[in-house]
């Protein structure tokens, strides 16, 4: 099948949608990369782009666009997409940033795809045909590295409200490693150089943190999240705290019993190869094939 993927595409592969748009190409799809950002820098303005990529659709007629949050493309564009090819909205972010023009676009397409469970049920409300698709990991560069471990607890990312707090609670017993701007390899490795790594649910769901850390075999200690259970097990692929005072006691229990530990690495590295990018570009096109278009355009 013939695809455009709208979406913003980078050498280092700190944007999933390179990625992303690999993996539809490893399922067999003759796919079409529209970095609409690079393209407003070419075009020299956001109106130049949207007509450019109007009349792309209008004229290669695509069996399938799929637009990656695309905030900052024109409504214009989705509508008249939608006249002539089959649409798709993929939208990752949290259920915070879901408002506004991007429930209207969801209104506009054929069908959307999100990342956070607890976006759906708003998402249905708008457009019958939302659903769950899993984000997950870059399988060919998130994956274990042959390092020696470094630190004992380390948490990727920024620091900002209740997980500045967290940490510096924990720094009253421990040492904690706090490593920014990490993407792609040096995520991966980040992990790897790890004995324990944290994370902190700040949107009711997984972000890809939790799948990046179990993809390289860490040890993932974590507050729950919705429907968390459906997908690993506490305890056998990671491990779920509920209060700083009990991450400090699971700490310090997983620090001084690497073999469970190391136990809880396995499991969760085993469980969490269903949820690579490559199943989720499965996804998008098993929807693509199972909804039922008729009457739609």
């Amino acid at each position: 099948m013939r695809l455009l993927f709208l979406g913003v595409f980078d050498t280092t592969r700190q944007s999933t949608n390179t990625s992303q748009l690999e993996c539809f190409e490893k399922i067999g799809c003759d796919v079409t990369g529209y970095n609409y950002r690079q393209k407003v820098a070419q075009l020299g303005s956001t109106r130049g782009r949207d007509q450019d990529v109007i009349s792309l659709v209008k004229k290669e007629r695509f069996d399938l666009v799929v637009y990656s949050k695309c905030d900052v493309v024109s409504t214009e564009v989705f509508v008249e997409h939608s006249k002539v090819s089959r649409t798709c909205l993929w939208f990752m972010d949290p259920l915070s940033s879901y408002s506004g023009e991007m429930k209207t676009k969801t209104s506009l397409v054929h069908y959307f795809c999100c990342d956070k469970k607890n976006i759906l049920p708003q998402a249905k409300k708008i457009n019958p045909s939302s659903y769950h698709v899993c984000e997950g990991f870059d399988e060919s560069i998130e994956k274990p590295w042959d390092i020696e471990q470094e630190w004992d607890i380390a948490f990727i990312g920024n620091l900002y409200n209740d997980r500045e707090e967290s940490i510096n609670k924990l720094r009253s017993d421990f040492s904690v490693k706090v490593i920014k701007n990490a993407y792609g390899k040096n995520h991966a490795k980040a992990v790897s150089k790890s004995r324990i790594n944290l994370n902190f649910c700040t949107a009711q769901g997984a972000s890809d943190r939790v799948y990046k850390i179990m993809a390289a075999r860490g040890l993932l200690l974590s507050n729950d999240w919705e429907g968390r259970d459906k997908d690993f097990v506490d305890g056998e692929d990671m491990v779920v705290f509920e209060s700083i005072k009990d991450l400090k006691v699971k700490i310090d229990f997983y620090l001084n019993n690497p073999e469970e530990a190391s136990r809880i690495r396995s499991n969760g590295y085993k469980k969490v190869q269903k949820y690579n990018r490559v199943n989720w570009a499965k996804n998008i096109i098993k929807l693509y094939k199972n909804i039922d278009f008729k009457g739609l355009i």
